[in-house]
């Protein structure tokens, strides 16, 4: 990690811009997105942020979902319990959190 802005909120250690190139996108955005997920998901998930604020986690039952960014910045949805994996399309880390939260929740059944 390049350094952090405060105990909760974390930089990547190459950050993604935004789309004035100008402020790097901060850590806990993937958190958000799993916040927006469960919103969408219904009462039944639960969401978490990851260590260092690098990813974002949904939880059905005994079933945990991470939410993450891979080397060349696409996002991606993992089912930890089974290892399955999906690089979600049309979207990256510089998207806007409801463009990734629609894709997660487009996607979360593939893998569930």
């Amino acid at each position: 990690m390049r350094g952090h802005a405060d105990a909760y909120t974390y930089e990547w250690t190459h950050p993604p811009y935004d789309e004035e190139g100008s402020a790097p996108i901060l850590g806990d955005r993937l958190f958000t997105v799993a916040r927006k997920a469960v919103l969408r998901l219904g009462d039944q998930w639960g969401a978490a942020a990851g260590p260092g604020g690098r990813t974002g986690h949904l939880r059905i039952g005994h079933t945990v979902f991470t939410i993450g960014v891979c080397e060349a910045g696409d996002i991606y949805l993992r089912n930890d319990t089974n290892g399955d994996v999906r690089h979600l399309p049309h979207v990256d880390a510089n998207c806007n959190p409801d463009g990734i939260t629609d894709a997660v929740c487009d996607h979360i059944a593939d893998l569930y």
